[in-house]
């Protein structure tokens, strides 16, 4: 049985894998012939100057820019003695594939010829040993050294730096260590490999019965270890928390030897090595193995969709059913605001079909819905419930409840399952856009509930500022008892003459409102190279001073990721 829709037949092959682009080839956004519709919608609602759209295709991988390797035939050949010949390339385009992620910075760089820094080679270990092998060699050569799982990091995660004395960059890719260890039914945990893809995890859980619940938009592309080096959150963490919640035990290779903690639900035995190694990026070791709490797979499933008359109306619905002393137990509640609302209305009108009927039966569904108080400014919620069906039943009344409470207007089941069926979709979408001038980018933070009005308009606003050629929107993408995470989304005309450099005036403006306004820097994504100096900022002093001690103790020779996070510099 496999509770959730996904798909299992992605191929993950490097070579199959798009290098200036989200996901593989041949798994796309939507079919082709949606794409001058869409076109005809960003000029009208980007304002494009003479109603045109640029011609920005990218360039071609032969002609980027890559300087040679800076292994030789020596390096390789000792390289492949301690991970098997077949675990070692310093072929150009695997090179090319493992030294950026998937950020706008990223893949715009890429696509204008203007990343500087490849990795020097990729190795692909099989076993933990293989790794204190690494570290020796990589400490021994001066070489610095990335940890590397699905590539998806959004925040510069896999950005090539090297620190001082440093002179080539090796990148430790971790797919291969790719399997179920043990499966404990009884306790319900399972161990796994550090490189297995979200796909693979739920497929092999599914079948046995049990669900991770972890699902990220990057789900299909990202791997474990890299959630739990990022502190990923999934879209369901309302039921099952985030991903360093799930972690029962891990274990870290390190070039000071290996930790590993215990298997057990709770401790006080002094710091919390879980939560240390949770957001360490790298940094500190490579993860070799996790332990995660699982679940059985639900009996049922509920999603649906609310729409309120405002952004306030709705954020005061997800407070109150957030609160788990309220018992309304929803696996997930979003809140888009009215601007995404419309968006999302707007390119899902991209991709129906035309009929001679579909604008009668839009302007009735106006009609209806302003007779019942949702007007222009309405915001949708996506919200949702795993379980037994008769526990849902009762969830559903108090929910209800809840919804009429705050304004809202229940929208049926089929707004839930649409959103179910292409939730995994949007990050292909950008593929699309580059390629005709548009830029699209993200950012996350949390705030308090209290806070979230203010910074929900301030971010906006200083995105606005930067370039009229905008559309930016927002959503509470997930909650908690005292406040939520603001997931921000920017749709703009590139500058073609120096994108760079819009991106970085993009960046600037939205984090430094979030510095102002004591909301974190990040959420889900990590800090990876791009937030650094505003981390820093956050986290002055002693707070620094003591990770970069840390990194020292474990880390003694500085191989590991640097210049990020805590070990980059503001």
């Amino acid at each position: 049985m496999f509770y959730h829709e996904i798909r299992f037949d992605i191929n993950y092959d490097p070579e199959n894998l798009r290098w200036n682009g989200w996901g593989s080839e041949g798994h796309e956004w939507q079919h082709e012939a949606h794409i001058p519709a869409l076109k005809k919608l960003l000029i009208k609602e980007l304002k494009a100057p003479e109603g045109e759209l640029p011609e920005t295709p990218s360039v071609s991988i032969e002609d980027l820019n890559i300087s040679a390797s800076k292994f030789g035939d020596k390096e390789v050949k000792e390289l492949g003695g301690i991970v098997g010949k077949d675990g070692v390339s310093v072929e150009r385009r695997m090179r090319i594939l493992h030294s950026a992620g998937q950020s706008y910075y990223d893949v715009v760089r890429l696509r204008t010829n203007q990343l500087k820094a490849y990795t020097d080679g990729v190795v692909f270990p099989k076993k933990e040993a293989q790794l204190a092998k690494l570290f020796t060699w990589c400490a021994k050569n001066k070489v610095a050294l990335i940890p590397y799982g699905g590539g998806s990091s959004v925040v510069g995660g896999l950005e090539v730096h090297k620190a001082s004395g440093q002179r080539a960059v090796l990148t430790a890719n971790l797919t291969r260590m790719n399997e179920l260890l043990e499966l404990d039914e009884f306790s319900r945990i399972a161990r796994f490999q550090p490189g297995i893809y979200g796909p693979q995890i739920e497929k092999t859980l599914n079948e046995r019965g049990f669900t991770l619940g972890h699902f990220p938009q990057s789900f299909e592309y990202s791997t474990l270890g890299g959630w739990v080096a990022a502190r990923s959150g999934g879209q369901q963490s309302n039921r099952y928390g985030k991903i360093e919640e799930m972690i029962t035990a891990v274990k870290v290779a390190t070039p000071a030897g290996v930790i590993e903690t215990l298997r057990v639900p709770a401790e006080a035995a002094g710091p919390d090595w879980n939560q240390v190694i949770a957001g360490s990026e790298g940094l500190l070791g490579i993860i070799t193995e996790v332990t995660v709490k699982i679940h059985r797979l639900p009996e049922g499933r509920r999603y649906f969709g609310v729409l309120f008359p405002s952004f306030r109306n709705g954020a005061n619905f997800v407070r109150e059913v957030s609160n788990e002393g309220e018992g309304y137990d929803l696996s997930m509640v979003r809140l888009s605001d009215a601007e995404e609302t419309r968006m999302y209305s707007l390119l899902s009108e991209v991709t129906k079909k035309k009929t001679l009927l579909r604008p009668i039966k839009k302007a009735v569904q106006e009609s209806v819905l302003r007779a019942a108080g949702q007007g222009a400014g309405r915001c949708v919620v996506i919200a949702g419930m795993d379980g037994e069906v008769g526990r849902m039943n009762r969830q559903e009344i108090r929910v209800r409840k809840a919804i009429r409470k705050h304004g809202g207007f229940y929208a049926g089941e089929s707004v839930g399952k649409n959103w179910i069926k292409g939730r995994f979709n949007m990050p292909f979408l950008r593929n699309h856009v580059l390629d005709f001038g548009v830029g699209v980018d993200t950012l996350e933070t949390s705030t308090t509930y209290a806070n979230v009005e203010e910074l929900h308009s301030e971010v906006l606003k200083a995105l606005e500022a930067v370039t009229p050629h905008i559309v930016a929107f927002c959503h509470m993408s997930h909650s908690y008892h005292e406040g939520s995470c603001l997931y921000f989304s920017f749709m703009f005309l590139m500058d073609t003459k120096d994108p760079i450099g819009q991106w970085r005036k993009l960046k600037k403006a939205a984090s430094d409102v979030l510095v102002r306004l004591g909301a974190t820097i990040s959420h889900h994504h990590g800090v990876g190279a791009d937030h650094v100096p505003w981390y820093h900022k956050q986290n002055a002093g002693a707070a620094i001073g003591g990770l970069q001690a840390m990194k020292a103790a474990v880390d003694p020779a500085g191989i590991l990721n640097p210049g990020k996070v805590f070990d980059g510099k503001p």
